[in-house]
């Protein structure tokens, strides 16, 4: 299984852009997850900025719809990582205290890919909200990820993984920005 881990990714001056953009962005409310992979998902925060989020709708790239920051970050990542790919989608995930997310898959081509960009500036080990990466049979975790600052997860998209719930010691957004990427 193809994984990466790298911490102090992007510049210090752009990464802060990137978390003051976001922490100052209109979140909406109600987002659900991958709703046609499972019976119930627990609504979150996030902002869309590209892609499909439909069932049933084809692939397409959605690089185009991107602009500032968020289009900076993503050109950066695929001139590292993403050569070979397209972008399906692109959106920021907002989880607070008392949001559990399920154990999921993002997409069932062996070919995707799920990009996590963590934003939170500070995040104490006591207010949990890892990402948890678990083997095929959803019965061992094979790794486990704080959300560190200016840090990036890429997985396979048809690997299972979830967020571990926010802990009652946190009174902050934890903050993602997601990159779904499929081969050319």
């Amino acid at each position: 299984m193809y994984m990466k881990y790298n911490e102090n990714e992007f510049d210090v001056c752009l990464f802060e852009n990137l978390e003051m953009f976001l922490k100052n962005s209109s979140w909406k409310w109600g987002y659900k997850s991958a709703t046609y992979m499972f019976s119930r998902s627990i609504p979150h925060w996030s902002i869309v900025f590209g892609g499909v989020s439909k069932p049933n709708q084809e692939y397409y790239d959605c690089e185009d719809e991107l602009n500032g920051i968020i289009k900076n970050i993503w050109i950066f990542l695929k001139e590292k990582y993403f050569q070979e790919d397209i972008l399906v989608r692109c959106y920021a995930n907002g989880i607070t205290k008392g949001i559990d997310q399920k154990i999921h898959t993002d997409d069932n081509h062996s070919d995707s890919k799920t990009c996590i960009v963590y934003v939170n500036k500070e995040w104490n080990v006591d207010w949990g909200g890892e990402t948890i990466i678990w083997n095929r049979d959803k019965r061992q975790i094979i790794h486990s990820y704080l959300p560190k600052y200016n840090s990036v997860l890429i997985i396979p998209g048809n690997c299972y993984h979830g967020v571990r719930p926010v802990s009652g010691y946190c009174d902050d957004l934890r903050i993602t920005l997601m990159f779904k990427t499929r081969k050319k």
